[in-house]
């Protein structure tokens, strides 16, 4: 970087006076040739006038350059002709600019010969297409981007996804099948375009677009655009952006860009719907709307056509990185509207399923940031849910108009995943049973770790929903179980009778909840209770608790003190992780074990059985057990030791579970796994009645 100190205004006015300049010399110059030629005499020296006049008029452009470099660090707002606008407060002295940030005149002209390539492309020039293919190698390189989105400006930039719609819209109403060729065109320039816009809003980078730039974007993207040819037809702006981004999903748009023109198109789409009501999201078979020029992302499992959401584009792209997911979501405001007041504008679309991936991004984190905003989220979450939830006489949940909730039925599978990531917190947030705090204190920092801080009746609504997705909620299960799973691993490597005490009482309870969550789900959709139970029933069945975490041999090896270490390890890559791994390792022994259990157990039988099965098999793999009587059939090698349980034949693990009962040397009360999953399910029923928090809705 090479940077140097400017005084704004001072430059403001050399840029003034050398443009004069040279317009007046280019005056000069063609008086004296006219002149001259009255006479028929010429004369090199008008020639250099001329030359002289030509070259400060180029130089001019350079200086405001500088100069709005330099309000630009000052963070002074200008007008179009670069005057500080009323009341913006301009710091006397010198202000610091990076000259790196100068894009050189070579690179401007030729982003200029490329820019009326994109409109020509987009009117359907297959010759300006061919010669686009040219510059992609240099849409990345920052000081090429950000000339060729300044060339286009932002209104040009915008008018040309309405352009390539107006061209569907013709070829679908002609004929069908030429659309889709047409659409295939209009991708490759809109990624062009797209991966030109990442590069030149990317503030890390040595050259990049301004805030002046950014500011007129936003000021398009609330205006009306119109399409060329369809009868006064138009298309606000955002909508525009939005199919530049969903032309390339997975483009690296910066944290800036996100927190700037993102966080506006989510303003613009809320006031929007507060003006004109619910907007209509066009599709192929609206013959009197515009189109997506490209195509558009179906729901999930569904060949339906989807509709030309710019807000579900945003979330897809935000979705590429905690940071950008983060950076697009931290605003209290907006995420309750994308949660709530969007909720008809999400069915029209993807349900929301955009919006969970962009949620799962930002909050499945061990970060403080992924902390509060899943808290934040769950309080929306559940003020959403509230007003449709009761408990009847018979302890039954029952639902007031549940189509209304499938309106965002998307995000549950990716919010069963985000909770399945906090299972710690989940289970420690049962315990201490926290009312809502303040926005302030939604995470702790406990050991130099953030703890999330949930309100139980919050939680339980959020379960409800989400547990009436099978994959939401398997994710939490197995989340669940995986926390379970090292925490008892843990206890027994560590001879630690009373943390295994408290395992067994607040991960029970925790279960407790979520299987009480799942049944009230599936029976107040009209569905039958053992079809709530069979998710944990089968877990039990092919014997997960019996899997030993890897490395848990290790704790003897090298020392108590560093067993948390390696449970710690054992989830370092997420709850999720963990669990599938339980899952698919139980899948691989077969069960020959666990099949032992009755199929018609309760919730609370089965998971007293999980947290034997995991006591079981963390005993063994630490020898937590008495080695004065080992002649016995599942005993191997010398000096002898118990086979691993997932080894077992049915017959001997049935010795050996009657065995390890007397001889543990970290006993356990199996019977208050029960009681504590019992309880468990009775608050989660009291949740249900629980009336709104005081002051009514969260926010």
């Amino acid at each position: 970087m090479t940077f140097s100190s400017i005084d704004p205004r001072e430059m403001h006015q050399l840029g003034a006076g050398v443009q004069n300049a040279g317009k007046g010399l280019a005056e000069c110059a063609a008086q004296l040739r006219a002149i001259l030629n009255e006479v028929e005499l010429t004369h090199p020296g008008v020639a250099a006038i001329g030359r002289i006049g030509q070259w400060l008029t180029e130089q001019a452009p350079d200086l405001y350059r500088r100069r709005d470099l330099a309000y630009e660090a000052e963070k002074v707002d200008v007008d179009v002709f670069g005057n500080p606008l009323a009341g913006a407060i301009v710091p006397a002295g010198m202000a610091r600019i990076d000259e790196s940030r100068m894009i050189p005149a070579k690179v401007r002209a030729e982003a200029a010969q490329a820019a009326p390539l994109f409109a020509a492309a987009a009117r359907g020039d297959a010759g300006a297409l061919e010669k686009l293919a040219a510059y992609k190698g240099r849409l990345s390189d920052p000081q090429f981007a950000t000339a060729l989105i300044e060339q286009l400006g932002p209104q040009g930039l915008l008018a040309l996804p309405a352009t390539m719609g107006t061209r569907v819209r013709k070829a679908l109403d002609a004929d069908r099948d030429s659309a889709a060729a047409i659409r295939r065109q209009n991708r490759d320039v809109l990624s062009m375009l797209s991966k030109a816009l990442a590069a030149a809003t990317d503030p890390t980078k040595n050259a990049h677009l301004n805030r002046k730039f950014i500011e007129e974007l936003k000021r398009q993207g609330r205006t009306e655009i119109p399409a060329p040819g369809m009868g006064g037809l138009t298309n606000p702006g955002y909508w525009s952006l939005g199919q530049i981004l969903a032309s390339a999903p997975q483009e690296a748009y910066s944290e800036w860009f996100m927190r700037t023109s993102g966080q506006d198109m989510i303003q613009w789409d809320r006031d929007y719907l507060k003006e004109h009501r619910v907007r209509f999201l066009p599709k192929d078979t609206d013959v009197y709307n515009l189109p997506a020029p490209i195509d558009t992302r179906p729901f999930q499992n569904s060949d339906a056509i989807g509709a030309a959401d710019p807000i579900a584009a945003l979330m897809t792209v935000a979705s590429t990185s905690r940071e950008r997911a983060q950076a697009l979501l931290d605003n209290k405001d907006l995420l309750k509207y994308l949660m709530s007041d969007r909720r008809p504008q999400w069915e029209m679309g993807d349900r929301g399923e955009s919006l969970g991936e962009a949620m799962e991004a930002a909050m499945k984190g061990a970060d403080a940031d992924s902390k509060r905003l899943v808290v934040m989220a769950s309080r929306i979450y559940a003020d959403e849910l509230r007003p449709h939830v009761s408990l009847n006489a018979d302890g039954k949940v029952e639902l007031k108009d549940p189509s209304e909730l499938d309106r965002l039925s998307g995000i549950r599978d990716n919010m069963g995943r985000v909770l399945a990531e906090h299972s710690g917190d989940i289970v420690s947030s049962y315990y201490k049973n926290y009312a809502r705090l303040k926005d302030s204190e939604l995470v702790g920092i406990v050991g130099g770790q953030a703890i999330a801080r949930f309100t139980r009746a919050d939680l339980d609504l959020v379960m409800l929903d989400v547990a009436a997705d099978g994959k939401g909620y398997q994710a939490m299960l197995l989340g669940q179980i995986a926390h379970m799973r090292g925490k008892i691993d843990e206890a027994l490597a560590t001879r630690n009778k009373d943390m295994l005490g408290n395992v067994i009482a607040n991960d029970a309870k925790t279960l407790g909840h979520l299987v009480e969550a799942r049944r009230q789900a599936l029976v107040a959709r009209g569905q039958e209770a053992d079809a709530a139970d069979e998710a944990l029933r089968k877990l039990v069945q092919e014997g997960i608790g019996l899997v030993p975490i890897p490395f848990a041999q290790q704790a003897g090896k090298v020392g108590l003190k560093a067993a948390g270490t390696i449970y710690e390890n054992f989830v370092k890559e997420g709850y999720t992780k963990a669990g599938d791994w339980l899952m698919e390792q139980s899948e691989h022994a077969g069960g020959k074990t666990g099949k032992a259990y009755s199929a018609a157990a309760s919730n609370e039988e089965a998971v007293e059985q999980l947290l034997k099965q995991m006591i079981e098999s963390s005993a063994v793999a630490h020898e937590a057990y008495r080695h004065g009587d080992l002649k016995r059939s599942f005993v191997i090698g010398d000096p002898p030791r118990v086979k691993d349980p997932l080894q077992m034949t049915k017959d001997e693990y049935d010795e050996f579970a009657d065995w390890i009962v007397q001889n543990s040397t970290v006993p356990a009360d199996y019977g208050e796994a029960q009681q504590s999953t019992s309880t468990g399910a009775n608050e989660f029923r009291n949740s249900m009645r629980v009336p709104p928090p005081e002051g009514g809705r969260d926010g």
